[in-house]
């Protein structure tokens, strides 16, 4: 049962994009508010108040209730990324010391398979805010300390005994992943066509744009304004990561080029030359559609 106690109007415009989610996506986030009585109605009224930060999710959930702060169609502000505010659905899980977290997480998840049946989103998109920005959330989920894990977590989204996913329609089985070609001109210099083109191929938000970035001898060897330099790190970069088996930390910089050279069978030196011959073999890679 999910309890109502949705912000005022004048609260909504203030921490809300003007657009219209597309709820894609399912955010993960845990409140990191450990004190007593820091549970899913104080989070609510919190909220209702105008909150504290410039910050919104759509459900706080504890071990006893869920509470809806912002409709779903809302753009909130929790994932620490704009594509996934405009495309996403947050929940915070309750941290609180006097409540049961493993009960609140069994409440999460029972919310978080209402929402992929009602908006047909798969698995595979119930993420968590680490994915999104980078931060070490949700914290206790990702480090197992309270005795439930993430994988635990995403286990819980799917009927072991059945076979059957919690969506209402039968889910299909992980597709390959999807082939794209492109039309990059091959000269080794890595700017925001390459940058698309690698989105693109990875299947992550497509801006040419690689977000988040530390100043290093990789981002500082890139073409056309394509890095953005802060901290949080990029998504792309993670699916890049995961690609080629480097650590997954959202930062491009020479470990994550040197497994890069080691996929596409170039000189393993993690440097990118301008121009260079690993980003070449990178750009035809891309063009022919087997990256």
């Amino acid at each position: 049962m999910i309890k109502k106690h949705l912000v005022a109007d004048h609260i909504d415009k203030r921490v809300t994009y003007p657009g219209t989610n597309s709820k894609k996506y399912i955010v993960i986030h845990e409140t990191a508010n450990t004190r007593k009585g820091a549970n899913a109605n104080a989070h609510a009224r919190l909220q209702a108040s105008g909150n504290s930060r410039n910050a919104s999710w759509h459900y706080t959930v504890d071990d006893k209730e869920i509470v809806q702060s912002f409709s779903d169609n809302a753009q909130c502000w929790h994932a620490g990324n704009k594509y996934y505010n405009q495309n996403s659905i947050g929940i915070e899980i309750c941290v609180n010391s006097d409540g049961n977290f493993k009960k609140a997480v069994d409440n999460a998840v029972e919310l978080t398979k209402q929402l992929m049946r009602k908006y047909n989103v798969p698995a595979s998109r119930v993420i968590q805010h680490n994915q999104a920005s980078g931060k070490n959330c949700p914290r206790y989920l990702r480090s197992g300390e309270k005795g439930v894990t993430w994988a635990q977590f995403k286990a819980k989204l799917s009927d072991k005994k059945t076979g059957s996913t919690s969506a209402s329609k039968p889910v299909k089985k992980p597709s390959k992943p999807r082939k794209t070609t492109s039309k990059l001109t091959v000269d080794g210099k890595w700017g925001k066509d390459t940058t698309r083109a690698l989105q693109r191929a990875l299947g992550t938000p497509v801006d040419g744009i690689i977000s988040g970035q530390l100043r290093n001898s990789v981002t500082t060897a890139l073409y056309g304004g394509t890095v953005r330099y802060g901290s949080g790190g990029s998504p792309m970069v993670r699916a890049l990561q995961r690609r080629v088996g480097a650590k997954v930390d959202g930062y491009l910089g020479p470990d994550t080029v040197r497994r890069l050279q080691r996929y596409l069978g170039t000189v393993q030196d993690g440097k990118l030359s301008r121009p260079s011959l690993g980003v070449k073999a990178l750009q035809e890679r891309l063009n022919s559609g087997k990256f």
